[in-house]
C-alpha cells in the first residue's frame, strides 16, 4: 500500500486519455482534477493505492457494470434536452443538472408522461443508490470498488474512495484500455457470475438483476435500459475478493500513471510526448501511424456512439492512410484499405504536440488537419484466448476479418 500524491492523480488522468482507446468519456481539464484532489487532501483524506494481491479473499468488492453512449434522435425526442453530464471538458456557464432534470420530468408530466402521487423525483446522487441497494442485498459493506476500465472520469473514484476511508485497487477488470460492453470483462473470462447486480438511471429507476443467462445477456439488458434512459445507466455487482484476484488485470492504473508522468515530463522539457509514451510502454507499445485527421463522422444508437475516423499520413507515413472504426472505443483499423490492428489490442489516437488522447465522446476534438499519432498497445494475453477473442475480437463486432495480434501485424515505416 502507498499513498498517491496529487501529481500521481494528474499523471493518471492525462494518460487515461491516451490509453482509453477513444472511449471512457471525455476527460476534464487538469485544473478541474487538481481542484477535486486538493479538496480531498485538504479535508484530511489519504489516497491509498493497494495491489490486487492485498485485497482480502473474504472481502466484498463492487465492480462497475454500467454503460453509456448515445441514442437515436427519435428517442431523444421523448426526453427533450436530456442532460448529458460530460460534453466538454469545462463549461463556460454553470448548469444545475439536478434542477434541469426536474424541469424535464415536469415538462413530460404536463405533455405525455403523467406522474403519480407516489412518484419520487431523482436526486443528484442517483448513481449511489445502486451501491446502497447492493450493500443491503449482500449484507456487507464493500471493502472497495474496482474500476471497470482505463478512463479519465475514474479520478473521481480515487477521491470518493478516499473520502470513504477505502483503498483504491491497482487493477481493472477490462485491462489497460477502455471497453464498450460489460461482457468485455476479466470476470467473464474467469467464469465469475455477474449477479447480484443493481442499476440506477438518472430518472430515478432502481433495478435489481438476480439472475441472467451470461455476461453478454446482462449487457443486452443494460443496453435496453440505457436506450430508454437517455443513453446511460450505471450499476454495480458484487465480487468476492478471491474471485477478483484471479479475474482482474493487475497494474493497469499504475502503468497509466507511469505513462502520464512520462508525457508530462516530456512536455515540460520540450520533447515529443508520443515518444515518451511509447518509451514507457516498452514492448507493448507501437507507433502504428502518424498524420493529419482528414475525416470523422459519428452516429448515436443503442446507447453507443458509432463512427469512423480517417487519417492522412505525413512524414514517414506520407502517401499512406489509416481508417479506424469505433463503437465508443476504437476497434478496427485499416492501413491503405487493408485490415490492420484490431481489438482486443488497443488503438489510441494522440495529439502529437500535447500528448492528449482524442475522445470519441467529444467530436470537436477531431478537427480536420489536427496532427496525431496512432499508438497501438498490445492486449493482455488472456484476451488472445478463444473466449477472449469471441468477446473482444473483430467477429464480436460483426467484422468478417481475422484478428492478428499487434506484434505480428505491426508494420514499421522507419
Amino acid at each position: 500500500m502507498r499513498n498517491l500524491t496529487k501529481k500521481d492523480v494528474l499523471d493518471y488522468m492525462l494518460a487515461c486519455t491516451t490509453l482509453s482507446t477513444g472511449g471512457g468519456g471525455v476527460a476534464p481539464s487538469l485544473e478541474t482534477v487538481e481542484k477535486l484532489v486538493d479538496e480531498t487532501l485538504d479535508a484530511g483524506y489519504e489516497l491509498k493505492l493497494i495491489g490486487l494481491d492485498e485485497v482480502p479473499d473474504d472481502a466484498v468488492v463492487f465492480s462497475a457494470c454500467g454503460t453509456g453512449g448515445d441514442i437515436r434522435s427519435e428517442m431523444k425526442e421523448k426526453w427533450t434536452g436530456f442532460p448529458r453530464m460530460r460534453l466538454t471538458r469545462d463549461r463556460r456557464y454553470a448548469v444545475d443538472y439536478s434542477a434541469r432534470l426536474t424541469e424535464i420530468i415536469h415538462q413530460a408530466d404536463r405533455e405525455w408522461c403523467p406522474l403519480n402521487t407516489w412518484s419520487e423525483l431523482p436526486g443528484p446522487g442517483f448513481s449511489a443508490e445502486a451501491a446502497r441497494r447492493l450493500t443491503e442485498i449482500v449484507g456487507a459493506e464493500p471493502y472497495s470498488e474496482i474500476q471497470f476500465e482505463v478512463a479519465p472520469e475514474f479520478y473521481r473514484l480515487i477521491c470518493r474512495l478516499a473520502s470513504e476511508g477505502k483503498p483504491y485497487i491497482d487493477a481493472t477488470v477490462a485491462g489497460h484500455r477502455a471497453a464498450p460492453e460489460i461482457s468485455q470483462n476479466g470476470l467473464n473470462l474467469a467464469n465469475v457470475p455477474p449477479t447480484p447486480s443493481v442499476y440506477a438511471t438518472r430518472l430515478g429507476d432502481l433495478l435489481v438483476l438476480e439472475k441472467t443467462l451470461c455476461f453478454q445477456r446482462m449487457e443486452e439488458i443494460v443496453e435496453g435500459i440505457s436506450t430508454y434512459s437517455g443513453g446511460g445507466c450505471r450499476g454495480v455487482h458484487a465480487v468476492a475478493g478471491s474471485d477478483l484476484k484471479r479475474a482482474a488485470f493487475p497494474g493497469a492504473p499504475s502503468l497509466t500513471m507511469k505513462v502520464g508522468k512520462a508525457i508530462r515530463g516530456a512536455l515540460k522539457s520540450g520533447k515529443p510526448p508520443v515518444d515518451a509514451m511509447i518509451g514507457v510502454l516498452g514492448p507493448i507499445g507501437y507507433r502504428l501511424f502518424e498524420g493529419e485527421i482528414s475525416d470523422y463522422w459519428q452516429e448515436g444508437k443503442y446507447s453507443f456512439i458509432w463512427g469512423t475516423a480517417k487519417i492522412r499520413g505525413t512524414g514517414a507515413f506520407a502517401s499512406h492512410d489509416m481508417k479506424i472504426w469505433y463503437k465508443n472505443e476504437h476497434h478496427i483499423s485499416w492501413l491503405d484499405g487493408e485490415p490492420y490492428v484490431t481489438s482486443p489490442d488497443g488503438i489510441n489516437v494522440v495529439d502529437v504536440e500535447t500528448g492528449w488522447g482524442l475522445a470519441n465522446f467529444w467530436p470537436a476534438e477531431w478537427e480536420a488537419g489536427r496532427r496525431v499519432a496512432v499508438v497501438g498497445v498490445k492486449a493482455e494475453d488472456r484476451w488472445e484466448t478463444p473466449m477472449g477473442l469471441k468477446l473482444f475480437g473483430p467477429q464480436h463486432f460483426r467484422f468478417d476479418i481475422p484478428h492478428v495480434p499487434i506484434d505480428k501485424a505491426y508494420k514499421s515505416f522507419d
